[in-house]
Formats: structure tokens, sequence, C-alpha cells
């Protein structure tokens, strides 16, 4: 899987998934983890609702 070396502190999170994902389809694992998310995407969902409601756990301990 090619990563850039530099991030572009510019983009966005959209489109660092869109990097992301372009990756995944170029090494072949794009069917697995498509079947993944879509096993748990209720899950995943879920998390995020509450990660935006309740912030990241042990987000105080994070030096950065």
């Amino acid at each position: 899987m090619t990563v850039p070396e530099k991030q572009d502190p510019e983009a966005t999170p959209e489109s660092r998934r869109r990097l992301w994902q372009d990756s995944v389809e170029r090494t072949g694992l794009s069917e697995e983890g498509r079947k993944w998310r879509e096993e748990n995407a209720e899950a995943i969902k879920s998390m995020n609702e509450w990660v935006e409601k309740n912030g990241l756990p042990l987000a105080k301990y994070r030096m950065f």
C-alpha cells in the first residue's frame, strides 16, 4: 500500500478518506474491507455518534 510521505495539512477528512480508499482498492483489499464495513456499519455508526456526543475516550491523556 502506498501512503504519501508528506500529508497536506490542508487536506480535508473527506479527501484523506478518498486517498485511503484509492490505496485500498489498488491493493485488492476492497472486497474484504467492503464486506467488513457492511457487516459492521451499525456498530461504526453507533460509535461515531457516541464520540460526537461525548468526545474521545481518554482524550485528557493525549500528549498532542
